[in-house]
């Protein structure tokens, strides 16, 4: 319903295809069994955030979309809030205003790595910009952390491989999986399978962390693959007495 509702203020407003994250946001919502337990989850407000400010990226003035941000977070995000309607309304239309008033509130995704754990495709238009950004973000992030771990450890001459940027410890390992990962799908290897690989030969993720069933799904769906369940095996029937 939501997403019919985007699509058609799309036609009108004469824009382009909305994005596979927005898509799989507006038509799914947050997908709390994307997260590992224990894993940080997004709240309504960041979600609001993220697609209003998608809504600015889109050229689409307040008023084109208000009302349908409203609906979709009463209706869709209050399934991840405590708040009442009342609450969500007001506060949506704050976050509006906000994004629309704010010059430094510009969108980004951070393409697959998108705190959402929504479905990413490398065909997305701004796929490579968005994938740009993320990594200098990490530089950045990296190198400020540095420099703190250098000024508290200025008398040791051996440097510590736990302040190397995260891009440069893990990058090439990282991509080396999802080629792995895109590899065993096609063969038709269950994601089972794919992990003890994974796990057995040390590879992880981009950030540092094991690869787990929510990441070779989300490799998947980027690649537009199908991951195999094993099937289970029948029980034989008990021998006759």
């Amino acid at each position: 319903m939501h997403l019919e509702k985007l699509m058609n203020i799309i036609a009108t407003e004469g824009k382009g295809e909305p994005f596979s994250c927005i898509k799989d946001l507006v038509e799914n919502g947050l997908s709390l069994n994307r997260f590992a337990e224990g894993e940080h989850r997004p709240n309504r407000n960041e979600t609001t955030l993220f697609l209003a400010a998608w809504c600015k990226h889109m050229g689409f003035t307040p008023e084109v979309y208000h009302d349908w941000l409203i609906d979709y977070a009463v209706d869709v995000l209050s399934r991840i809030s405590s708040s009442a309607s009342s609450q969500i309304r007001h506060s949506t239309k704050s976050i509006i205003k906000f994004i629309h008033g704010s010059s430094g509130a510009a969108f980004s995704c951070n393409c697959q790595h998108n705190v959402f754990k929504a479905i990413c495709s490398s065909d997305c238009p701004i796929y490579a910009e968005m994938g740009a950004i993320y990594f200098r973000n990490l530089e950045i992030a990296q190198k400020r952390n540095e420099e703190l771990q250098q000024k508290s450890v200025k008398n040791d001459p051996e440097p510590d491989p736990a302040t190397l940027t995260v891009t440069k410890r893990y990058k090439k390992q990282y991509d080396e999986s999802v080629a792995l990962i895109t590899q065993y799908l096609k063969e038709g290897r269950s994601k089972k399978d794919i992990l003890g690989i994974l796990q057995e030969q040390g590879y992880k993720t981009i950030t540092g962390l094991d690869w787990n069933p929510g990441n070779i799904s989300r490799i998947s769906a980027m690649n537009g693959l199908t991951v195999i369940k094993r099937k289970r095996r029948k029980k034989e029937p008990a021998p006759a007495q």
